[in-house]
């Protein structure tokens, strides 16, 4: 008579099926478990440098209108504006929405906790027909805080360039 084996465990397809999900999972989970401070700030300086340099183009392209990148005072976020109405944003010329950032909603919601300041006379960074800054007699500094963490943007007086 053959007496029959009862097996106990798990097979070597079934170990590496549930490996395989647990990887899954880790790989998942492992970016939230991150510094959200220092995610937040990239998003932000992201954002600031892609707005500077959209100031300059248009600077360059309007030589007879100069243009200006305004940090609201409350330090939640920036416009750009033409120098004879900073207080009004301008317009995209394609899609017609205001060229502004509010850090926490819109294309910065994930920047939420991130505050801007800068050493600029009035928060405003104006830029000549030549895509450098009207103001030669300082760098510009650009500083974004969340929480411990910081970064700061730098635009040089005579060449406009962005760091």
């Amino acid at each position: 008579m053959k007496t029959k084996r009862i097996h106990h465990g798990f097979s070597l397809i079934e170990l590496l099926t549930a490996l395989a999900i647990m990887a899954v999972l880790a790989a998942l989970v492992v970016p939230l478990l991150g510094d959200n401070d220092a995610l937040r700030i990239d998003v932000a300086r992201r954002l600031l440098i892609s707005d500077l340099e959209h100031a300059q183009i248009l600077a360059i392209t309007n030589p007879e209108e100069a243009i200006e990148i305004v940090v609201d005072d409350n330090g939640q976020g920036w416009h750009i504006a033409s120098l004879e109405d900073s207080s009004t944003p301008l317009y995209d010329s394609i899609t017609g929405e205001p060229l502004e950032i509010d850090l926490g909603s819109g294309p910065a919601s994930s920047a939420d906790s991130v505050y801007i300041q800068t050493n600029a006379v009035s928060n405003t960074i104006s830029f000549n027909q030549y895509g450098g800054l009207s103001d030669f007699s300082q760098s510009i500094q650009l500083i974004l805080v969340s929480g411990e963490k910081s970064a700061m943007v730098t635009v040089s007086p005579s060449t406009g360039t962005i760091d």
